[in-house]
Parts: C-alpha cells; structure tokens; sequence
C-alpha cells in the first residue's frame, strides 16, 4: 500500500472530527443555518476540491467527471435512487424545512454542492486509488460517507442524525455501486444531485 492510499484509509477520521468541530464554531458564530450552509463550503472546498487535488490530481478528476452517454440500463441504474429519493420525503420529520425562498436557494446551491464535491471526494478518490479493491473502493468509502453526516446533523435541530447518516451510508453504497457499474462518477453526481432536488422540493 502506497503512501497516498495509507492517508485516504485514515483521511475519514480527521475529516469528521475537523468538520464537527467546523459546524460547532459556524453555527455558533453565525446561527444555524447560514453556520451549517458556511460549514459546508468550508467541506467542499478543502476536502472536496484541495484533497481531491492533491491525492489524484486535475487530470484524474477530469476524466472521471466526463460526460457520458445515457443508455437503457445506466438509466435504470439512476432511476432506482431517484425513487427511493421521492419515497424517503414521505417519512415523517425527514422533509426540509423551507421557511423562505432564501432558504429554499440555500437547499438548492447546497444540493449542487454536495452531488459534485462528494462524488469526487468519496467516489472519485477511492475508486482511482483503490481499482481492484472492494473493500477500500466501495465499503470503506460509503461507510464512512455515512459517519461523516454527523457534522452537519450535529448542528441541526431537527434531531434526526441517526436517520440521516444511515440514509447517507445506504446512498453512498449504491452511488459506489453505480460508479463502479459505470467506470465514472458522472451517473453519480447526476444522481446525487437530482436525488437531492427530489427531496427538498
């Protein structure tokens, strides 16, 4: 194992601690929700765009975020989510809050955050550093997707974190699978971010 495949199997820890303690001082500092929305362009900057960078470099992220072409079964593969997406707003205290259009952009500018800058850091990373393994590419990867929610659950006073790092484990899973399924994190972002547009609409 290779100096930079050693930092991304441990890079998840540091991550989730730095962040929780990011959210704690933003929210603190500027309320919930403009700390929470700060909070995550802190996320996607660093660990979204720096780490990225640094461990594969611009060439790699390049070419897996190319475009691809749709066919049949990459459209199932992406619809399944989506369905699941609609379905998880019918369970009770799941569904955002929109108090205002202001808020309700914020949702929006944060879902498109979230699709690109996640992908490229838990799918793209993982899959051009780990090719051949299961475990470092898809399960070490999702699992941890799904325990660094945490952070931003930590702040919100909606009081489902549990839920929601569970949701974001599954997610990150299947958003692995189709990644591998499609040898690009393209479909991914797509389906993130779509999913997400589903959910706070």
């Amino acid at each position: 194992m290779n100096r930079k495949q050693r930092i991304a199997l441990i890079s998840p820890l540091i991550l989730t601690g730095c962040m929780v303690l990011v959210f704690q001082f933003t929210t603190r500092v500027f309320g919930e929700r403009l700390g929470w929305y700060i909070g995550l362009v802190i996320y996607w900057l660093i660990w979204g765009a720096v780490y990225p960078w640094l461990m594969i470099g611009l060439k790699s992220i390049g070419h897996l975020i190319r475009p691809q072409k749709l066919t049949i079964k990459i459209f199932f593969f992406v619809l399944f989510p989506l369905l699941m997406a609609a379905g998880y707003r019918f369970v009770p205290g799941m569904e955002y809050q929109k108090p205002s259009v202001g808020i309700l952009i914020l949702l929006i500018s944060t879902n498109i955050g979230n699709g690109f800058f996640e992908e490229i850091l838990w799918r793209g990373v993982y899959m051009t550093l780990f090719p051949e393994s299961v475990m470092y590419r898809i399960v070490w990867p999702s699992l941890w997707f799904g325990v660094w929610h945490y952070a931003p659950g930590s702040v919100s006073s909606s009081g489902h974190v549990i839920p929601l790092m569970i949701g974001a484990c599954v997610f990150g899973f299947y958003l692995s699978f189709l990644a591998l399924k499609t040898r690009t994190i393209w479909w991914s972002i797509v389906t993130h971010t779509v999913g997400g547009f589903i959910m706070i609409v």
